[in-house]
């Protein structure tokens, strides 16, 4: 009773570390540390395998190097053991496999036989569905053989290292998606920034972490994370200017429909050293070119009726034409198809 009670606790031990690790390297690490509760063993392996269910892609053990060179050299081509694995994907050990006659005769067995050990007991890992790797252990000659008791951990445990390596995989993969997606954005020539509802940054890209500490962006993005979350808008709007150095930006920030709990908001520098000129496009008269270029240069409605000599009103029509022709809703889109069409 108290043996089983023991096991049960390493078993449990096991699953615990495995379901901690994060990482391939963690889990091996997990792995190779509280295996050994669960199943006694002087030989302790663990293999990553390839597609074709033979080639080696990485190896965790806490034998000598010189052995399983001499497994790799000859063991593994002919291995009684890992043919049964591989074929049935079930644990199998070396007394069960074969024949006393056909097991001391495999290149399997003289291998061990070069690193001092006898007995041999592997159990394959799956990662959904699919051969991942193998679990390896070993004993020496006067070590007992593995028991039906040691298949059963055997197979506890690769159920747990392939549920394990499953996450990792996963988490991997998500963390190599997200590096590649924040290098995209930082070679976005405007500035993003992440962040959730209660306006705390999740992210900057690298046009944002250049802007000078602006007070008046920092209170547009908390005035949009307001609205989102007391009166249910998805997009907030607004020219900002610093009075220090009488700087411009469009400060644009939407609430991310597929996770309402965060929003992207897009910096757009108007500053006045920034020479915009509106490219020049058919669709648009030479005047609405003119509004538009003054758009761009983070005018309001009444410093472009005053810069072009119209009323309010004019501005406005031409403005609505001026969206129509160019297919934009607002103006931080129409300054935003100015940029791209320089080419900034």
């Amino acid at each position: 009773m108290e043996h089983s009670s023991t096991i049960a606790a390493a078993r449990y031990q096991l699953a615990g570390s495995l379901q901690r690790a994060l990482s391939m390297n963690e889990i091996s690490e997990a792995y190779m540390g509280a295996a050994p509760g669960v199943i006694s063993a002087s030989g302790l392996g663990l293999y990553h395998l390839a597609a074709d269910s033979k080639t080696v892609l990485r190896v965790h053990a806490d034998v000598s190097s010189d052995f399983l060179d001499e497994y790799e050299d000859y063991g593994r081509t002919d291995d009684p053991v890992l043919d049964f694995v591989i074929e049935h994907r079930r644990p199998m050990d070396s007394s069960r496999v074969v024949s006393p006659r056909r097991w001391d005769a495999c290149g399997a067995r003289s291998a061990l036989g070069r690193g001092g050990y006898f007995h041999s007991m592997e159990a394959p890992v799956l990662v959904s569905g699919v051969l991942f790797g193998t679990m390896n252990f070993s004993r020496k000659l006067r070590e007992p053989a593995f028991t039906e008791a040691d298949l059963v951990s055997a197979q506890l445990a690769a159920e747990q290292l392939g549920l394990a390596t499953e996450r990792a995989l996963r988490f991997e993969a998500t963390g190599q998606r997200t590096t590649l997606l924040e290098n995209a954005l930082d070679r976005v020539p405007q500035g993003v920034v992440v962040t959730d509802l209660d306006a705390q940054v999740l992210f900057r890209n690298r046009a944002a972490r250049a802007l000078p500490d602006d007070e008046t962006v920092n209170a547009s993005i908390a005035d949009a994370m307001s609205d989102f979350r007391l009166h249910g808008k998805r997009i907030h709007t607004r020219t900002v200017r610093d009075g220090k150095s009488d700087r411009q930006a469009i400060v644009k920030s939407i609430r991310l429909p597929d996770k309402p709990d965060a929003a992207v908001t897009l910096i757009f520098d108007c500053s006045a050293e920034r020479t915009t000129k509106m490219p020049t496009l058919d669709v648009l008269s030479r005047r609405e070119q003119e509004i538009a270029a003054l758009v761009a240069e983070g005018l309001t409605t009444k410093q472009i009726a005053e810069r072009a000599f119209v009323s309010e009103n004019t501005v406005k029509q031409h403005l609505k034409r001026v969206f129509a022709k160019t297919d934009v809703r607002n103006r931080a889109e129409l300054v935003q198809l100015i940029w791209a069409s320089e080419g900034r």
